[in-house]
């Protein structure tokens, strides 16, 4: 029996596990090279574990590598990520349309961002409940470019495009509502 050849058994991005700091954005967390596990950056990269490893198993019945195609490989009881691998895997197939809001986060420095968030996110910086800014949406035909709110027929959830929404949330609070408005 041939002794196998232990000198290579890791790559150099494969032989250090990290741990995600919760501060890092997505980008800087799919910047890094080394190996974590699914069930740390699952929250942080929006991420449904299950679906993941449903596709890692569907390309293993394939007979294809879940390590080399998408960089995910289960080692006993975990899920482990080669980011080096999964991140170009994550933008081309798993990347949300929308951003995450960051923890540290107040409302004025959310409504300085450019991008897509969920409208549940948004909710929880502004000060407004997301079933008024639903009902704002519902009421206006022209919702996703004038109040910068609108349900993703894909996803059915609401989301929001910042600068509109930025723009009409500084003009409402600013103005107050107008006169002829339904009182409540």
């Amino acid at each position: 029996m041939q002794k196998p050849n232990v000198e290579m058994v890791f790559a150099g991005d494969e032989m250090t596990l990290i741990q995600p700091h919760t501060f890092w954005t997505r980008e800087e967390l799919l910047g890094k090279e080394g190996i974590f596990f699914l069930k740390d950056i699952a929250d942080h990269l929006g991420l449904d574990s299950i679906l993941i490893k449903k596709k890692a198993l569907a390309l293993r019945e394939k007979g294809d590598s879940p390590w080399e195609l998408m960089g995910v490989k289960k080692i006993w009881n975990h899920w482990v990520i080669r980011m080096k691998v999964f991140a170009p895997y994550y933008r081309k197939h798993l990347m949300p349309v929308y951003q995450t809001v960051a923890g540290d986060w107040d409302a004025n420095t959310l409504l300085k961002q450019k991008g897509i968030f969920l409208l549940s996110a948004v909710c929880k910086l502004v000060p407004f409940a997301d079933h008024q800014l639903r009902y704002q949406a519902k009421k206006n035909p022209n919702s996703k470019t004038e109040l910068g709110i609108w349900k993703d027929k894909k996803l059915k959830m609401y989301l929001v495009d910042m600068e509109p929404f930025s723009q009409w949330i500084h003009q409402l609070w600013s103005e107050g509502d107008s006169p002829d408005s339904d009182d409540e």
